[in-house]
């Protein structure tokens, strides 16, 4: 048990439930999307039909776990030194994980992803092998992209953003449709066809933008190790007010652009994203970059949006 919890440590517990969460998001958007498989996994009696859907959920949510584990433990690895200063409380740093132990795991959960991913879909694999290599340039050498604040948040945003979103949601669209993409002609007629703009092309643009913010905002009460060892994150170079208020701009930009989208296409998302940016604005505005707490407790709350803003879709597609 000592273990499971130490491995639940060394995989980020708020990356875990955002990647569980937005996978099933999309998973019931890609439902959602293809009326005929929609209709018979969530209101119709047919069991095997049932039994497909959620074995199709349940191994490509696999994959991503293991996916996340693998980035997220290869920045433990190659980050020891800075989390002695930042973190001392991640498993490798307090000694509840050995070195060789956390390599084992970044390997098998590696090749479990990818062994997973492209036995679901040649497709799969490729956009899984796309997140892992940059989740690997983000953290190794020499490509390192956590040095360059500006990398940094492109390559987070990037994952988070379109490839997640569009990958898997189209993922499971094509897999539910029976449709087959082979060039960027077919990606764009199928996005025409099953009329996703009003839930996958919104929701792409605010994650993507939430998750520059992510890239800013982690980075805030670890200034210290950073400068340390020459990791120039927004907070090391300008400052950690310049990088809260720019994030905190960038972040009321994402909500008004949700709160326009609501103005033409739902008023249900209208009312969710003014309440968002509410809630935002007050713990942007509550956070006292003099305390660690506070530093602490306002980006948990932000990663609390970041998980809303899902659920709110889960919420959508089923009701």
């Amino acid at each position: 048990m000592s273990f499971i919890k130490t491995l639940w440590r060394f995989g980020r517990p708020h990356t875990i439930v955002g990647t569980t969460i937005s996978i099933f998001s999309l998973f019931l958007g890609g439902l959602y999307a293809s009326k005929d498989s929609y209709d018979t996994c969530l209101y119709n009696n047919n069991l095997n039909e049932l039994q497909g859907c959620f074995v199709l959920f349940f191994l490509t949510w696999a994959a991503c776990l293991l996916c996340n584990v693998f980035i997220t433990g290869l920045n433990q690895i190659t980050d020891f030194e800075i989390d002695r200063i930042n973190k001392p409380n991640l498993p490798l740093v307090d000694g509840s994980l050995t070195s060789a132990d956390a390599k084992k795991i970044v390997t098998i959960a590696i090749l479990g992803s990818l062994s997973l991913a492209f036995f679901l879909s040649t497709k799969l694999g490729i956009l899984i092998s796309l997140i892992s290599f940059l989740g690997w340039g983000y953290s190794a050498n020499p490509i390192r992209f956590k040095r360059y604040h500006i990398w940094a948040a492109m390559a987070i945003s990037l994952v988070r953003g379109p490839l997640v979103n569009l990958g898997f949601a189209m993922f499971f669209i094509t897999r539910f449709k029976g449709i087959h993409i082979n060039n960027w002609k077919d990606f764009y007629n199928t996005l025409v066809e099953i009329s996703v703009g009003v839930w996958l092309i919104p929701l792409t643009v605010f994650i993507s933008l939430f998750s520059i913010g992510i890239a800013w905002f982690k980075d805030l009460p670890d200034t210290k190790g950073d400068a340390t060892h020459h990791i120039n994150t927004l907070s090391v170079k300008r400052g950690q007010a310049f990088a809260l208020r720019l994030g905190g701009f960038l972040i009321a930009l994402a909500y008004l652009s949700m709160i326009f989208w609501g103005l033409l296409w739902s008023y249900s998302m209208l009312y969710f994203h003014m309440l968002g940016l509410a809630i935002f604005s007050y713990l942007w505005y509550r956070v006292d970059l003099n305390k660690p707490l506070s530093i602490k407790r306002f980006y948990m709350g932000y990663w609390m949006l970041f998980f809303t803003e899902y659920l709110f879709f889960i919420g959508w597609f089923i009701w």
